[in-house]
């Protein structure tokens, strides 16, 4: 889909990422921004998916990922966050 044509619920889900991303693009020189981007939906989509196919290999990368109870819980509640953005 090009630029000219995206969809409300993309228009969305790209504010949302922006959002999310606002601290490491303001730490960025500009001309990365775009790349930061494109690497963050890639991550993004990617997490969505092995979450989608291989539940149990997501929770348990989850855990590697982030071994503190309250490092998941955080990112669990800006999870929600984004999704409440993305997705309303």
């Amino acid at each position: 889909m090009d630029d000219t044509t995206a969809s409300p619920e993309w228009d969305r889900y790209g504010r949302a990422v922006i959002g999310s991303m606002l601290e490491v693009l303001e730490e960025a020189r500009e001309e990365h921004h775009p790349l930061l981007l494109e690497a963050a939906d890639y991550w993004l989509s990617l997490g969505l998916a092995i979450g989608l196919s291989r539940p149990g290999d997501a929770e348990r990368l989850f855990s590697l990922i982030e071994a503190e109870d309250a490092a998941r819980l955080e990112l669990q509640e800006d999870a929600a966050a984004f999704c409440e953005e993305a997705l309303s």
